[in-house]
């Protein structure tokens, strides 16, 4: 093989001699590539170094599983009635919780996760800057952490870009293990495709290994190549270079070879895991099993047969087998949330298995630790579960919610990275407004209650990793020139509800 076929082969490989990185493997040239500017973002570095999971539900979900509160009011001034069973307490056959969840829209799940202190419900994420209730702003403004959605780079690639302006702390940290930087393999994760939250900055440029990637639920490797002959005949080739010139050329093309093979070799082992069972939880009580182990084999299984349940296995299985996983995206897989018609029927099924397959998430991650048997501790890992929006709270004359302002965001674990009392708890009242018999009813924060932007939850990931100042990375001059702040997690809760 020739210098220049060499070459050509090595650039298929994706170790070409421009080719900075795939997946954490140096190549070549292991070039810094210009950032966005990040000259405002304080930083330190966090105690214990998070795995964050995000799920968003796209199209919008409405807040009414994780708020009935007003639902008499809601119903006296809809344009058409809802059942009445949702103005009545569990306790008297209706489907009020004790906090006044949706029961059978994920709602006695939500209440085990708040007794077991695996879950906090914000009902109060308000859009009031920039208030539209269009989608493509929203979704993007949501995943970007930013109001200026056409110039901003996604969460995951902010989050992405603050680590690698910080390389010099983060390098060789107990933080990271003792691991540099861009040793890290598989940091930033989509199970949903093109995601949104990995948009690159238009302005500046992100080193390859950090940057999203996708994979699926079956963690399929799209980088995965069979060892042909051209393989075969590279690698001996650079076996038997014995010039030391060349020897210091093409180490970084073995080195690429050895790391791929280590990639494979995770992939292999996170479909391996993928496919073992899961933890055994102990019985509630003598004789009573866990409502989320098959009862068959005593381990714990995701409900449903459906791509969401899948995607939140997939994602809970990769932080918990890869600590270099740092931030997972996650979307899609039970249809979309934007229920112009026809709503109750298939709201209800659709958040139910979201609750139940976070709830057996909740489980699959404490059952992972080391305190029950795992190899680490798994506290480090935070789901959080948001929108584009809310929705209207009228039912209009398709029996479905228009576009709305306020919807919850509801966050999971991470005990080991979140303030104290951050969990296990309701935060934010609604009160309801708008004309009766309209189509435009809707809830907003009541005047005493705590309320955050959705930008809040970006900032909120960001101050998770180490920004001091999170709200910096938020701003944009013309229609948001101070940012957000992040979620304010010691907030009080609001007292369960009262029917």
């Amino acid at each position: 093989m020739n210098r220049r076929d060499f070459l050509k082969r090595a650039s298929l490989l994706g170790i070409g001699a421009t080719a900075p990185t795939l997946f954490g493997v140096p190549g070549f040239v292991n070039q810094a590539a210009a950032m966005p500017i990040l000259d405002s973002a304080d930083y330190q570095l966090p105690g214990v170094m998070p795995q964050v999971i995000n799920v968003f539900l796209y199209g919008g979900p409405s807040e009414l599983a994780g708020n009935l509160t007003n639902m008499d009011l809601i119903n006296r001034n809809s344009q058409n009635p809802y059942p009445e069973a949702l103005r009545r307490s569990v306790s008297d056959g209706g489907q009020v919780t004790r906090h006044g969840f949706w029961a059978d829209a994920g709602g006695n799940a939500m209440e085990d996760m708040l007794a077991a202190g695996d879950l906090s419900v914000y009902r109060t994420i308000n859009r009031r800057k920039n208030n539209t209730r269009a989608h493509r702003p929203s979704v993007f403004s949501s995943l970007k952490g930013s109001l200026a959605i056409d110039a901003a780079p996604g969460m995951g690639s902010t989050l992405a870009a603050l680590m690698n302006a910080n390389r010099e702390l983060l390098n060789g940290s107990a933080q990271l293990r003792g691991k540099q930087l861009n040793q890290l393999v598989l940091p930033f994760i989509s199970f949903e495709g093109s995601s949104t939250a990995f948009v690159r900055d238009p302005d500046g440029n992100l080193p390859l290994h950090l940057r999203g990637l996708s994979l699926d639920e079956q963690f399929d490797n799209p980088y995965t190549r069979s060892r042909n002959d051209h393989d075969i005949e590279l690698e001996a080739l650079i076996a038997k270079v014995v010039d030391n010139a060349q020897k210091i050329r093409y180490h970084k093309v073995a080195e690429g070879f050895e790391l791929r093979r280590t990639m494979e070799q995770l992939i292999g082992e996170l479909q391996t895991a993928a496919d073992s069972p899961l933890p055994s939880p102990p019985p509630i009580a003598p004789g009573v099993l866990d409502p989320d182990v098959d009862p068959a084999t005593g381990y714990l299984a995701y409900p449903g047969n459906n791509r969401f349940s899948g995607r939140i296995k997939a994602a809970v299985t990769l932080a918990i087998e890869n600590q270099d996983s740092m931030f997972i995206t996650v979307g899609g897989g039970l249809g979309g949330w934007d229920d112009h018609s026809s709503a109750i029927e298939d709201y209800v099924p659709r958040m139910n298995q979201v609750m139940e397959a976070l709830r057996v998430a909740t489980k699959h991650i404490r059952y992972s630790d080391s305190d029950f048997g795992g190899t680490r501790k798994t506290d480090n890992i935070v789901i959080k579960v948001h929108g584009d929006f809310g929705r209207n709270v009228n039912l209009n004359n398709s029996e479905g919610w228009d576009h709305g302002n306020n919807q919850n965001l509801y966050t999971l674990g991470g005990t080991a990275i979140r303030p104290q009392y951050a969990l296990g708890k309701v935060i934010g009242k609604t009160n309801v407004f708008g004309p009766a018999n309209q189509n435009r009813q809707y809830t907003e924060p009541a005047s005493d209650s705590y309320e955050a932007e959705p930008l809040a939850i970006a900032s909120t990931v960001y101050k998770y990793f180490g920004a001091m100042n999170p709200k910096a990375l938020t701003r944009d001059n013309d229609m948001n020139p101070n940012g957000d702040d992040a979620i304010n997690e010691t907030y009080a809760p609001e007292p369960p509800t009262s029917l």
